[in-house]
């Protein structure tokens, strides 16, 4: 990408130089003119030169004194804006660069209008600028506008630079698939403009071959490099620098692939090719040495391995200044010791690591407390802490020195406060979730180590640690975006503070960014990190004041920002009832470890369970085949697995089950407890028999929301909000129909409406359908009801969680499209204490590590909604009016909603035609989050409480003060 703007950059500035030449324009001061002409020159030779910080200062006096010639409203004016904008962009002074860029735009507007290229080139830049800033919504806005109108002024190679642009911003926000297609975008209008070898062409390849190397796609990469091979070939031939990265590239895959005489061939092209123009002391040379280390690895050849780690190594402390980057060095070498079991050498390298990466110096009987904010780069330091970790664990396992593994817990508790640390410098949901996905491996390896200190020494202590581990690798992403629905919607809070937080964050990300890139270099500018360790004091000056007046003008609003503490297990216990128990489960490659609170006891149990992912997909596929004999013996084998070595931990009859991976697929209710001989499902064993059974993304999100909170408050709220979609384009109506009024509707109702009349007799509220079933009217409404009840269509998106939606009613409506996607989902407030998605597969999505399942449920958390009843599968319009009758008729008896929901199925299970009772037509509704019973009614008792309340305090405050003036009589 670096080329490429750079190319970019020279291309406008010299087209600038060839369409505007210096006289031009006739000048009315011609001493201001030579002495603007003089700067200019000078300018344009220190910028060859590459001296571009002496460059802009001169490009800025040719600036000064050709305002005052001309106005600031000329052309040569506006095109200064742009290019000294660039320069600062080159330059690294990114806010710099945005001022200038923005009054570029401003002006180019103001003399040219909104549809110029000018303009469009504007709009492109900052948006390049924002991404720099690691601002990447900011940067998409603008690359959208600079699109938009490069497509109007048919400048298709802008059109082509910027989805390259925007291909990038998508690979920042995790979206590979979006990012690819933008990719390709650019390949076919170059390939149009310019043929088969445009070079720009080979960028897009080389990018494309990089996002199928990381989702580990081998043969798709290696088509794209070798493609972006050929183009490169073509402009520059075989041996020139220009390849050498692509060569690496291409090594790596055939490395991935285990050919690595074929990877070590390109690897040895690569410094054929590096060696045209750099020596062996080179960084890149010597990082390609490291490379070549690694396929010895690979090879089982330990010590060639070493050979080359330890001459890189040697090459940098003696030819550089910069002792950070011998960190990776330190890494590679102690992983070797590791395969080699040569522990002590292992830890003493991770040790260098960390030390390396210090900004302060540091020897080894020094004590101090761990401080993240002490180290350049937090990701180097989180690997060296995890590979020191792991390697105490596996010195442990080979000695039995228990010493080792205490030594090996420590360093985990340090790992979990480092990743505290990172966790909150992340802003978008995408990095939230890949960075999740990271922590998650941490935490596994904490859980394992923990679990052995366990066997050694039966303390609560410890199995209350690892119940904080599981519950840290869980829904922290999710427990992240409710809080800050939570504190946005806090009135009275400015709006103005609310973006300053974001932007202090942004800001914070940016400049750590800048110092490790800067303390990367062979050679470190001092003065630069000195610059943005300024930069990031200062911006925790502005925290510390911000935080000081949030805490004293906004203090819940403060509280429940800040508030980072996990709910104990004691606290746990006191919100469980006697009938309930807590099974939280966390998945490690082929161990899956079981906590199990009740309200007298914890305990944690490990499993060994192979091949659970595939056993819960055939699971489900007996289940959609509706093949009973099969579905029998999977479900009976998976309880034999998951449940029976548990069963005898568990008390009550209600389960609160918080999954883990692959079991966020898995109906626990459905599972059989007995070998049964009968093959009539209405027979069968299921755990629905014996437990009520409810889902939880993590036991802190579930009972966090269960404590009294700063910010509920009981209000009225309708009973219930109903929708059933409908594709009748044709059916008008103009009002909608309270469900009072339904049960006496007599015309013949499609599909789903005949769910919503079923519980029309329960429970009251509004329903809309027909032509009034819309989006609009959702988004209207959804915030003044206690129960929602949608059945509509559903339609998941795997790839995307976010794009997931469900179907309103299509109409002429211009504002909406009567599509709802999770995304918008998240503007909205929703604090309904059920609500009920009857639609097809709402509860299934793709399973996010350390965060669960990424269904369309998460989203109406996120919006504020309490508990929900999602499906698993496709919904039966012949039987959920009758499961959703029952279901309804038990809340209204007072149940919690998982026994509620328990009894509708076994009361259908008992009714039902014998051609419906397969679980397929009936099992797939689960509850997620809040099981409390809930109120029905219009809460008019509500307020006739507080009437009585309040007169009978005004009473006994009068009788006082009758009483007082008597005594004083």
């Amino acid at each position: 990408m670096k080329r490429l703007e750079y190319f970019f950059t020279l291309k406008i500035i010299h087209l600038v130089i060839i369409f505007i030449p210096i006289c031009k324009t006739f000048a009315q001061f011609p001493k201001d003119t030579l002495l603007a002409n003089k700067y200019l020159k000078k300018a344009e030779l220190l910028f060859e030169q590459k001296k571009l910080e002496l460059s802009v200062e001169y490009y800025k006096k040719a600036l000064n004194v050709e305002s005052k010639i001309y106005g600031q409203n000329h052309e040569k004016i506006i095109i200064h804006y742009h290019r000294i904008g660039l320069i600062y962009r080159n330059l690294g002074e990114h806010e710099i660069a945005l001022d200038y860029f923005e009054t570029f735009v401003r002006l180019s507007i103001k003399k040219y209008g909104w549809r110029h290229f000018y303009t469009g080139t504007g709009f492109l830049y900052i948006g390049v600028t924002y991404k720099s800033l690691l601002q990447y919504d900011l940067a998409l806005e603008n690359y959208e506008k600079s699109l938009l109108i490069s497509q109007y002024s048919q400048k298709k190679d802008m059109v082509a630079f910027t989805y390259e642009n925007i291909g990038d911003v998508y690979i920042k926000n995790g979206e590979h698939k979006k990012a690819i297609e933008y990719y390709n975008k650019s390949i076919d209008i170059g390939t149009k403009l310019f043929g088969e070898n445009y070079t720009e062409n080979g960028i897009s390849y080389q990018k494309i071959g990089n996002l199928y190397k990381d989702q580990k796609k081998y043969d798709k990469s290696l088509t794209n490099y070798l493609e972006s091979l050929r183009i490169h070939i073509h402009a520059y031939g075989e041996n020139k620098i220009k390849l050498a990265q692509l060569y690496i590239d291409i090594g790596d895959i055939y490395g991935y692939k285990k050919e690595h005489d074929i990877s070590l061939s390109y690897y040895q092209k690569s410094l054929k090719s590096y060696m045209t123009v750099l020596d062996m002391n080179d960084p890149k040379v010597v990082n390609l040495n490291l490379r070549i280390a690694n396929i010895y690895i690979q090879k089982n050849e330990y010590d060639n391995a070493l050979q080359y780690y330890q001459k890189g190594l040697a090459i940098f402390q003696n030819n550089y200044d910069n002792k950070h980057i011998t960190s990776d060095f330190y890494l590679n070498i102690a992983k070797v010791y590791n395969k080699k079991k040569e522990f002590t050498k292992a830890i003493s390298y991770y040790d260098k690591a960390v030390n390396a990466n210090r900004k302060s110096k540091f020897s080894d009987n020094q004590q101090i407390t761990f401080d993240p904010t002490e180290y350049y780069d937090l990701k180097l330091l989180l690997t060296a802490l995890q590979g020191k970790a792991i390697t105490l664990q596996l010195k442990y396992e080979e000695f039995e020195k228990i010493e080792d593994l205490c030594a090996s817990i420590e360093i985990y508790e340090q790992a979990d406060i480092l990743i505290n640390y990172i966790r909150k410098s992340y802003q978008d949901y995408q990095e939230k979730l890949l960075f999740a996905e990271n922590a998650r491996v941490v935490y596994a390896n904490a859980i394992k180590a923990l679990f052995k200190y366990y066997k050694e020494i039966e303390a609560a202590q410890i199995l209350e640690k690892i119940i904080y581990y599981i519950e840290k690798s869980k829904a922290n992403t999710l427990k992240d975006l409710i809080n800050e629905s939570k504190t946005k919607k806090f009135a009275g809070l400015s709006s103005k503070l609310l973006e300053l937080e974001k932007n202090q964050r942004a800001n914070r990300a940016f400049y750590q960014s800048r110092i490790i890139d800067e303390t990367s270099k062979s050679t470190i500018n001092k003065s630069k990190i000195q610059e943005y360790e300024n930069k990031l004091y200062r911006l925790s000056q502005t925290e510390d004041s911000l935080a000081i007046v949030l805490k004293k003008n906004y203090p819940k609003y403060h509280k429940l920002k800040h508030q980072n503490s996990l709910i104990l297990v004691d606290d746990i216990q006191n919100m469980l009832s006697l009938q309930t128990t807590l099974l939280e489960f966390f998945i490690s490659n082929d161990i899956v470890y079981i906590s199990i609170i009740n309200k007298n006891k914890i305990s944690i149990k490990e499993l060994y369970i192979p091949n659970l992912k595939e056993k819960i997909s055939q699971f489900r596929r007996t289940i959609e085949d509706r093949n009973t004999n099969t579905y029998k013996k999977i479900a009976r084998a998976l309880y034999k697995d998951i449940i029976l070595p548990i069963e005898n931990e568990i008390s009550g009859n209600e389960l609160i089950i918080v999954p883990d991976g692959e079991l966020w697929y898995l109906n626990f209710d459905l599972l059989l407890s007995k070998d049964d001989i009968t093959n009539n499902p209405k027979e069968l064993s299921y755990v629905l028999k014996k437990y009520a059974i409810s889902y939880a993304n993590s036991a802190n999100l579930l009972f966090s929301s269960q404590k009294k909170s700063i910010f509920n408050f009981k209000q009225y709220q309708g009973e219930c909000l109903a929708f059933s979609f409908s594709s009748e384009s044709n059916e008008q109506s103009l009002n909608t129909i309270s469900l009072a009024n339904l049960t006496g509707y007599e015309k013949d109702l499609p599909g789903t409406r005949k769910e919503i009349k079923a519980i029309a007799n329960i429970i009251n509220g509004n329903y809309f359908y027909g032509s009034n079933a819309v989006e609009t009217n959702f988004k209207k409404n959804v915030s003044k009801y206690d129960f929602l009840h949608l059945a509509l269509h559903g339609k998941v998106d795997n790839e995307h969680p976010e794009n997931s939606k469900l179907f309103f009613t299509q109409n002429k409506d211009t504002t909406e499209d009567n599509l709802l996607y999770s995304h918008e989902l998240f503007a909205l407030e929703i604090p309904a204490e059920l609500t009920v998605l009857s639609a097809c597969n709402t509860g299934t999505g793709k399973i996010a590590k350390g965060e669960g399942i990424m269904s369309l449920g998460t989203a109406f958390q996120y919006a504020g909604a309490k508990s929900l009843l999602l499906s698993s599968w496709e919904v039966s319009d012949l039987t959920a009016p009758d499961l959703m009758t029952n279901f309804y008729l038990n809340l209204k008896t007072g149940m919690t909603k998982s026994k509620a929901l328990q009894q509708a199925k076994l009361q259908y299970l008992n009714n039902a035609d014998i051609n419906r009772i397969h679980p397929f037509y009936w099992g797939n509704f689960y509850l997620l989050g809040d099981i409390n019973p809930v109120q029905f009614g219009n809460y008019y008792w509500y307020w006739i409480v507080i009437g009585i309340v309040t007169i009978t305090l005004l009473l006994i405050f009068l009788l006082w003060y009758r009483k007082k003036n008597i005594l004083k009589q």
